[in-house]
């Protein structure tokens, strides 16, 4: 089953609603793409980007935001309706300012997360760049939830979509991603969103039920559900999910070279050397979501070898920082940043039976070029 909206995840709205990303905000401004730069996507010069994808190449990813915030009478979030204890007493304005936070910090945090190897070269660039478009679309209401969907509760997407015109943000205006911020509701449901969803000429490749059904635009675009009741990292192990299943639906199943680079789900309980992990589990994981022990455990991902084991290290949170001191600076979120600077990038030097692996970013930058014509983790 798929996983739903940040779903178990500690609540982290007390204290923790600051922003890192601030400074940057022209910098992630909506970025208006080259149509003509955009059809020769493998940069080969033919314009048709029907190719090998360099491996030098980085991405501007733009992003719609769209919020739903049921309010009571009095301009508080309404409970009722969102669930959450956290979220009782929150006004409009500190829950708003709370998802432009966090929305901040998603931007900043994925793009040091696709700099290959980042925590040891500091002039590595992002893979990827984000850019917000305008401002965020604001609903003072409940989400609307899809009557003839399988699943109770569940998020009217396609009509969401459709209601926004999705078609024209994705097909003329360069938008890859919608982001909607809303709830779930704990200990009652009261929203079964899916962490993401997918539409485009590939279908639903996404951590959801995949029920294929919102508008089929020209381009592939993706839809996460946030839920305003947890924090940035909860947020942004949604994105990491994402990423997992579109690696693994390209991914050859018997070469399993994604399976060779997250390794063993609890390399420290097994006993055996860690990999370099996955979205819940650490290189050192003794238990799901072990994220954040100081117990050091061998593992080879700082010389990650993809026909072999490379050269063992210790691993443990001290690698990318323990605690679960605020909002940007617990373990968690520190570890999955750090994993994902570990993922091959540009210019990686990485090879698997001979073959050069391509930069994995591919995927979230250039999705329907991947689909169409370098369905792989490695290229020619």
């Amino acid at each position: 089953m798929p996983a739903t909206t940040n779903a178990w995840a500690p609540s982290r709205i007390e204290g923790t609603n600051e922003s890192v990303g601030d400074k940057d905000k022209d910098k992630h401004k909506h970025k208006h793409k080259d149509k003509d730069k955009d059809k020769d996507k493998d940069g080969d010069g033919n314009g048709n980007g029907d190719g090998e994808l360099p491996l030098d190449r980085s991405y501007d990813k733009n992003v719609l935001v769209i919020s739903y915030f049921p309010l009571t009478e009095e301009g508080t979030v309404d409970v009722d309706i969102t669930g959450e204890g956290v979220l009782e007493g929150v006004s409009y304005e500190e829950i708003k300012q709370k998802t432009e936070d966090i929305t901040n910090n998603l931007v900043l945090f994925r793009e040091e997360a696709s700099r290959y190897l980042g925590y040891a070269d500091s002039s590595a660039e992002p893979a990827l760049n984000y850019h917000i478009f305008g401002d965020a679309i604001e609903h003072l209401e409940a989400v609307p939830i899809d009557a003839d969907a399988r699943v109770p509760l569940y998020p009217d997407y396609p009509g969401i979509m459709s209601d926004h015109d999705v078609c024209d943000y994705v097909d003329n205006r360069g938008i890859d991603e919608v982001w909607i911020w809303a709830y779930q509701g704990y200990p009652e449901t009261k929203l079964h969103g899916s962490e993401s969803r997918m539409s485009g000429p590939f279908g639903d490749i996404s951590n959801s039920w995949r029920f294929n059904d919102m508008p089929i635009c020209t381009s592939t675009y993706v839809v996460y559900t946030y839920n305003y009741a947890r924090g940035t990292a909860e947020a942004f192990e949604n994105w990491g999910h994402q990423i997992e299943v579109e690696l693994a639906h390209v991914d050859n199943p018997v070469d399993d070279i994604l399976g060779k680079f997250m390794g063993p789900n609890y390399p420290r309980m097994l006993d055996v050397p860690g990999r370099c992990g996955s979205v819940h589990n650490a290189p050192n994981a003794a238990f799901e979501y072990d994220r954040f022990s100081p117990d050091p455990h061998p593992s080879d991902c700082l010389d990650w070898d993809p026909d072999g084991l490379g050269e063992l290290s210790d691993i443990s949170c001290e690698t990318w920082g323990c605690g679960e001191e605020t909002d940007t600076g617990n373990s968690p979120l520190l570890y999955m940043i750090w994993h994902w600077q570990n993922l091959p990038g540009i210019n990686n030097s990485k090879e698997y039976q001979g073959e050069q692996l391509r930069n994995w970013w591919d995927l979230q930058g250039d999705f329907d070029n991947v689909m169409a014509n370098s369905r792989r983790l490695t290229v020619n």
